[in-house]
């Protein structure tokens, strides 16, 4: 039995006995080692590089981290074991592909193969996220973070966009915004409205090429895009290099009880903000399916 072997084997036992609520796995030959393993764990295959795969898989694009003259000879030099498999499942976990509890990571990378083990409970990401759920819908805020890191990876027609949400406390919101353009959302269905259903999101990703914000309220109803924010952002401490919209997205969560979720048009960053203050950053290149 080979190294790689023994490894996948110890990490499907171990699995079992942590009882892991899944198993990650980073590899290049991901879909041989899948099936190895045999146990009811749920089992989800990260993709580095990029590359297409079927149902659960997850993609990481960890090339984007790198400076563009470093090879793929090299890669894995550059990278670490670990900081891979967290960026898995952090994302996973936003995605709602695992539970709340730990996960089993195999990696294995030319010779070198290792099992990490991670507590979701202990990832700073996740307990930020349960941090912001305990004031808003978690299947809100879950739906419309995925939506923004759609639109921060893929911009819309391959042009980069930014834009950004408000999420609660909204009619303290419309109170403290103006429509800039005609609200594209008044007088729609309930259902042609829900940023939930990802089935609306292709008709989001338009709009958000328009001025202005997106309001959405607690039950994940868009309320009206186009929304410009009469906030005052003198006392939003922010780091330099962020704009208007940033400072404006910052200002209306410390204004009113709401979260607030800005794209960068440069970068594509995604962050998150509550009492004024930046709780969450992600890159949208780290991405799964």
């Amino acid at each position: 039995m080979s190294i790689r072997d023994e490894v996948v084997a110890s990490a499907s036992v171990l699995a079992r006995t942590l009882d892991a609520g899944s198993i990650i796995i980073i590899s290049p030959e991901a879909t041989a080692i899948r099936k190895q393993i045999d146990t009811a764990i749920p089992v989800i295959i990260a993709r580095v590089l990029g590359g297409r795969g079927d149902g659960d898989d997850i993609f990481i694009d960890i090339m984007s981290k790198l400076p563009k003259n470093i090879g793929k000879s090299s890669l894995f030099l550059k990278v670490s074991r670990i900081e891979l498999m967290s960026e898995a499942v952090e994302v996973a976990y936003i995605r709602g592909k695992i539970p709340k509890k730990i996960i089993v990571g195999i990696v294995s990378i030319g010779d070198i193969n290792s099992i990490v083990v991670m507590d979701i409970n202990d990832i700073p990401l996740i307990q930020k996220m349960a941090e912001l759920a305990s004031g808003i819908d978690y299947t809100v805020l879950k739906a419309v973070l995925n939506l923004a890191i759609d639109i921060g990876r893929e911009g819309r027609e391959g042009k980069k966009i930014g834009t950004a949400f408000v999420i609660g406390d909204t009619e303290h919101v419309l109170n403290m915004s103006h429509q800039i353009v005609l609200n594209p959302y008044e007088g729609h269905k309930k259902k042609d409205r829900d940023i939930k259903d990802e089935k609306n999101w292709e008709t989001v990703k338009e709009f958000a090429q328009l001025d202005g914000m997106f309001i959405v309220d607690m039950a994940g109803y868009i309320v009206a895009a186009g929304r410009y924010l009469d906030v005052n952002a003198r006392n939003v401490e922010l780091p330099s290099g962020l704009g208007g919209r940033h400072l404006a997205t910052a200002a209306i969560s410390k204004c009113a009880k709401a979260i607030a979720i800005a794209v960068s048009e440069s970068s594509g960053v995604v962050s998150v903000y509550k009492d004024g203050k930046d709780v969450i950053t992600i890159d949208p290149r780290v991405s799964i399916t």
